[in-house]
């Protein structure tokens, strides 16, 4: 019987698919061993920081694109009557466009410093979705600077690797060259602004899988020196800001990130229909079992296995995250919508003592 594996990055199948789609789950070349990178924690080598137990409310499954200042104020009203015990609030994609992370969407986010503040005003710390090597073809920054994007054969790179004929209908998010020294500057002012300016204290780094596919690279030793090189940077200058990397090779990702997600999103937005969700939901939860079934076997990394929804809970998938290790809990439902029974099982499950790593 085939025996589950974590895969190449976050959102890799347990077991790979013949047909190999979305083309994100598997490397496009031939990668460095992933033994070399995981190993048991009785075999040594560099870990990251020991983490406090965190505990994290996610905006992506409550509001996805549509977050904005009020319904953050709105859920902290809800987490301070219940006294949810959570030690995070993260503002996840939606809150700026991709690339123009110096500009918050002035509709959504006025002035960012005053959502974080009302964030540390509920004694919570304030989180921030990021997608480092990216950005769209709407943005500023890729008006402003085009040629600080990769291009192959006269066109720009989409960095969003699905399928091929998917590639050229969904929004474009064209890949950054992390080889050129103004771009890592532009993203290293911004994490420099983002923790000194806004108080940011966690950063989730996503799609950290896409220089994998610039076409330019032949083998991964360019595209895994810029993930370690970003990692290293946080690590180094703000070494009290947590780190979770998600859509991440393993290889690059563990013993410098703090945590790595080791799944693909539980759910999909709140703009698709509450019917099919519940099916992707509990689809992807049973393969989270698989996942955490691999992990169990390399603990020298924290893991993140994405958010708990209440409302789209099953008998099945209630079994299965209360196997899940409790030292990182998300929760990720629209907590203005739920019963007031839902809410007190949420802080019954984010209560749960954390377990050793």
């Amino acid at each position: 019987m085939q025996k589950p594996s974590l895969g190449w990055q976050s959102w890799s199948p347990p077991f790979p698919k013949w047909h190999g789609f979305p083309r994100w789950d598997y490397p496009p070349f031939k990668v460095r061993a992933f033994k070399t990178a995981l190993r048991p924690a009785c075999a040594g080598g560099e870990t990251p920081k020991r983490l406090t137990k965190i505990n994290y409310w996610c905006s992506w499954y409550a509001y996805g694109w549509n977050i904005n200042h009020q319904k953050i104020v709105e859920t902290l009203t809800i987490i301070k009557k219940y006294k949810l015990p959570l030690t995070h609030i993260i503002i996840d994609d939606g809150w700026a466009t991709w690339g123009d992370w110096y500009t918050p969407n002035s509709g959504r986010f006025p002035n960012l410093t005053e959502t974080v503040e009302a964030i540390h005003t509920n004694h919570l710390e304030a989180g921030l979705w990021l997608a480092p090597f990216l950005a769209s073809n709407k943005s500023q920054l890729f008006k402003n600077h085009p040629n600080w994007f990769v291009k192959y054969h006269g066109h720009y790179v989409q960095g969003l690797k699905t399928m091929p004929i998917w590639e050229s209908c969904i929004p474009k998010r064209y890949l950054l060259n992390f080889e050129l020294p103004e771009v890592k500057k532009y993203i290293t002012d911004f994490i420099d602004l983002s923790i000194n300016k806004w108080g940011i204290t966690l950063l989730k780094l996503d799609f950290l899988y896409a220089p994998y596919f610039n076409p330019h690279h032949k083998s991964d030793s360019i595209p895994h020196n810029h993930i370690t090189w970003l990692l290293n940077y946080i690590k180094n200058h703000y070494p009290q800001v947590t780190t979770i990397a998600c859509g991440t090779p393993f290889a690059a990702t563990i013993g410098l990130a703090d945590i790595v997600r080791i799944s693909k999103d539980t759910a999909l937005p709140p703009e698709f229909p509450k019917i099919l969700n519940k099916i992707i939901y509990t689809f992807r939860v049973h393969m989270l079992r698989h996942k955490i079934s691999a992990a169990s076997m390399h603990q020298n990394f924290t893991q993140d296995p994405d958010v708990r929804l209440f409302a789209l809970d099953t008998t099945s998938t209630n079994v299965i995250w209360n196997t899940v290790s409790k030292n990182i809990l998300g929760v990720g439902d629209n907590l203005n919508r739920l019963q007031s029974s839902q809410i007190i099982k949420i802080k019954s499950w984010l209560s749960s003592e954390a377990t050793n790593p």
